[in-house]
This record gives structure tokens, C-alpha cells and sequence, in this order.
């Protein structure tokens, strides 16, 4: 059978993923174990890529798989329409926003099928039995034992050649708590592991077949739960001397100490992003994350203290959330001085108990199409819910004014003219002025960091070249 995988998004958009989808290049190893030839096309990773006419004529699929993000269902809802009329071959949809939104999916019958879950196992197994349907059908899989999960197969995938990033996942699933986060309808509150050992003969792999990448990307849902098992990890990983740093995704403050950061030092990474959400602390344990700000504020001292780049992220309008509130996280925020901050817009994704708060004490409105992180150009997103003590105009301006304040915004000159006229419409120029001193600092230290890692990837491509002579 010839299988289309494809991930879509806005052909006009920048770039937004590093690499290939981590999932269907999983699909399409499974997929390729059972003999079916398979192309892959991730427009977030290819905006450039070939139109899904020209794939449909030169790759006729006997199905077609999509992997849906709410973010991005604008883009979803077009492609399939674009396959609909072009091709009778079924549609099947997977990803969070088909898992979390199956039912809704399916009355509108905008698949043929739809994988609920983690279907590495379970699509390979179904692929014979798929075929167009009067009615969607929805399959639920159950959570697989990662030592019968494929190594992800990103040759199928258009433009993988020109991947800088390799991402690895050690482990799926966190047992937290944080009730705005949907990992647990996900991939569960279990967190499963992989041997390392398969784990690092993947990596040695990439690094000597694809002589483009720079560096590793662990994309764990919650890489450090187990503190050992991850150290063993580094370990192991600096004793390869594959010369390529790593990039560690869904750091938590109550996770890390200085024997892990002397271990990550070691291996070259240059800057830690932790999640510290509200600096507010009624807010902050209404959140149920199983940290406290004290455990915040230790982890951002520790990780400066050893030379890292720190990086936070915040989350604007949590349930509890008011105007006043977000001026604790406001000062929070300066008061680390970190060398970036994410400042997201809160989304109420479905199935958390944070969404549950919305729906009796707020408003939700349309979630397709929104997006929490602030835009390059200082472009906030409308947010997809609100409260009466947190309307949604004011939910915008708090979300500019914390970018503008901490100075988490580039300064492009080719930017600067719009800001004036947002500055100047939203009567923000004492926040602009405010944050201006941390924006330079931002930008200018940005700036050395990207000379400095770009001569350590020279370096590392050196180191590399001489581990696989």
C-alpha cells in the first residue's frame, strides 16, 4: 500500500519545527516494517514543500494520515478538503487535538478513521483493515510497551536531509499534576521508559548518517522524573563523545541538582528552560504542579551559579488569574533575569481540570486556530477564553505588557515600526520604556550567544568528523 503522512500548516508561515514529526516518522517506520512504501510531508517542518495535489498525483495513497493540532486546524480542515476532491482514498486523522477531540471529529465526519492515543503499535496493526466509511470509526489504542515502539524512520520524510536537530524521546508519559496540561490524556500519568542503550545506539546512528545535525533534542514529557535513570543517561552520553550538545525539553525546578548540571555542563548544552507558569502564588498552587516557588527560585539560582543560560516560561491567564495577579509574575520574571521568557497565552485544552474552572466560573471561545506564544513581531494572539476578573481585551494587553516589561521581544529594526503603532494604540510606552534596559541586554547577550554557539558547532562538527574517521 502506498501511505501519505502528512502534518499540515500554513504554507506562508515561517518554519516551526526543527525536525520532521517525531510521531510519523515513528508511523512510517511501522508502517515500512510491514512492507508499505510511505512518504512523510511535515509543512511545519517544510513550509516549501510540494502542495498536497502534487503529492496526491505523484504518490497516488491508498490512505491518507493526518496529525491534528488545534493550533493549526485551519490548515487541517483545508488540506483535507483538498484531498476529498481529489482522491476517494480513506482519511485518517491521529495527534492530541484527534485524541482530545475524537467524538467531535468523528459527527463531522471529517476522517474516515481516528486513532485515539498512542497508536505506534495499533496503526501498524489496522492498516490493512482501513477503507473508506459512511461513519468515522474511532479507535482507541492503549498505551505501548516502548521496547516495541520502531525507531522513528525520518527518510520518508521530505527535506529530513537538512535536519540540524535529532529529537529522542528516553520516555513517555509524567506523573504530575499541573491541571492545565493535557500530557496525561496523552500519554498518560505512567511514565514508561526505553532502554538507554537502544536510546544512544539511535543517536550514535543519526550523528554518523546525518552530517547536517547540531544538536540532540531530549523531548520527554518529563525527562528528569526519575534523577537517576536520567544521569545514567548523561553519563553514558558524554562517554560516546559524539561531540553534538543536547537540548533538554520540560525541565522542572524540583528535578534537577548540581550533580545533573555538572553532568549537562559537561556535555555542552548552554542554556536551561524551566517552567515557572505564575509568580503569583494563589495562582501558582492553584495549578497543583507539586513544586513550589521557593523550588522555582532554587533551581534558577543553581542553574545561573554554574554558567547555563536561564530561561523561564510563563503562563498568562490561568484560572485564578487577575490583572493584579500577573504583576507578581511581572516582577518575578525581572527579578531572575533570565536570558529569555516565554510569556504563553493560557489554553484550555479539553480533559483538564483547568478547562473544567473555565466552564463554571468563565468563557470559552473558538480554540482552533489560537496560539499562546507571543508572535515575532510583538503579535498577540486573541485569547480562547476568559473570566469576568480577567476579560479577554485585557488578557491581550497583560500579555504585551509582560513582553514589553521583561524585554522578551527582538529588537529588529525591521520590526520596530510596528511596534511604535502597537506601542502607541495600546498607550504601552511606559511599558515599553520600562522594559527597554532588559530587552537590550536580552537581545545584545542573544546576540554573542548565536556567534558563540555557531563556532562551537564548527568545533563539534570537527569533534564528530574525527569520532567516525
Amino acid at each position: 500500500m502506498n501511505i501519505l503522512l502528512v502534518n499540515p500548516y500554513s504554507a506562508d508561515a515561517p518554519a516551526l519545527a526543527p525536525w520532521p514529526h517525531l510521531g510519523l516518522a515513528i508511523l512510517a517506520a511501522r508502517a515500512r516494517e510491514h512492507g508499505h512504501e510511505v512518504r512523510v510531508v511535515d509543512y511545519a517542518f517544510s513550509p516549501g514543500a510540494p502542495p498536497i495535489d502534487a503529492w496526491l498525483s505523484d504518490f497516488p495513497p491508498d490512505f491518507c494520515g493526518l496529525t491534528l493540532y488545534t493550533a493549526h486546524m485551519k490548515e487541517a480542515r483545508k488540506t483535507i478538503r483538498e484531498i476529498r476532491t481529489r482522491t476517494s482514498a480513506p482519511i485518517v486523522l491521529g495527534g492530541p487535538h484527534a485524541t482530545l477531540n475524537a467524538e467531535s471529529l468523528a459527527r463531522e465526519h471529517l476522517g474516515d478513521w481516528i486513532f485515539r492515543g498512542e497508536s505506534d503499535r495499533l496503526f501498524g496493526e489496522m492498516i490493512p483493515r482501513i477503507s473508506p466509511e459512511t461513519e468515522t470509526r474511532v479507535v482507541t489504542a492503549e498505551p505501548p510497551d516502548l521496547s516495541t515502539v520502531p525507531i522513528p524512520d525520518f527518510g520518508p520524510a521530505f527535506g529530513s536531509e537538512t535536519m540540524r536537530t535529532y529529537p529522542v524521546q528516553l520516555s513517555r508519559g509524567c506523573p504530575f499534576s499541573c491541571n492545565f496540561c493535557s500530557v496525561k490524556l496523552l500519554s498518560t500519568r505512567v511514565v514508561r521508559y526505553r532502554d538507554l542503550q537502544v536510546c544512544l545506539d539511535e543517536i550514535a546512528e543519526a550523528v554518523r548518517t546525518r552530517k547536517s545535525l547540531r544538536e540532540i533534542r531530549i523531548v520527554d514529557d518529563c525527562p528528569t522524573c526519575r534523577m537517576d535513570n536520567f544521569k545514567t543517561f548523561l553519563r553514558r552520553y558524554r562517554d560516546q563523545r559524539l561531540g553534538l550538545p543536547l537540548h533538554i525539553d520540560n525541565l522542572r525546578a524540583d528535578r534537577i541538582d548540581g550533580e545533573m548540571l555538572d553532568l549537562i555542563k559537561d556535555i555542552g548544552v548552554d542554556h536551561l528552560c524551566i517552567g515557572v507558569e505564575s509568580g503569583n502564588r494563589a495562582v501558582f498552587d492553584e495549578i497543583h504542579k507539586g513544586e513550589t516557588l521557593e523550588d522555582i527560585l532554587a533551581a534558577a539560582r543553581l542553574i545561573k551559579s554554574k554558567g547555563f543560560r536561564l530561561y523561564t516560561c510563563f503562563v498568562v491567564g490561568l484560572p485564578e488569574a487577575t490583572p493584579a495577579a500577573e504583576r507578581d509574575s511581572i516582577r518575578l520574571a525581572k527579578s531572575l533575569r533570565p536570558d529569555w521568557i516565554y510569556w504563553n497565552l493560557f489554553q484550555p485544552h479539553k480533559g483538564t481540570a483547568a478547562r473544567a474552572w473555565f466552564e463554571a466560573h468563565g468563557r470559552i471561545f473558538a480554540e482552533e486556530n489560537t496560539n499562546s506564544l507571543m508572535g515575532l513581531k510583538l503579535t498577540a494572539a486573541a485569547p480562547p477564553c476568559d473570566s469576568p476578573e480577567f476579560p479577554a481585551e485585557e488578557r491581550i494587553r497583560v500579555h504585551l505588557t509582560a513582553s514589553l516589561e521583561t524585554g522578551a521581544y527582538w529588537l529588529n529594526p525591521l520590526y520596530i515600526p510596528g511596534y511604535i503603532r502597537l506601542i502607541s494604540s495600546r498607550r504601552l510606552w511606559r511599558s515599553f520604556f520600562a522594559g527597554l534596559p532588559s530587552a537590550v541586554r536580552i537581545n545584545s547577550n542573544m546576540l554573542i550567544h548565536k556567534v558563540q554557539a555557531a563556532r562551537a558547532a564548527r568545533r563539534a562538527s570537527r569533534r564528530r568528523a574525527k569520532a567516525f574517521e
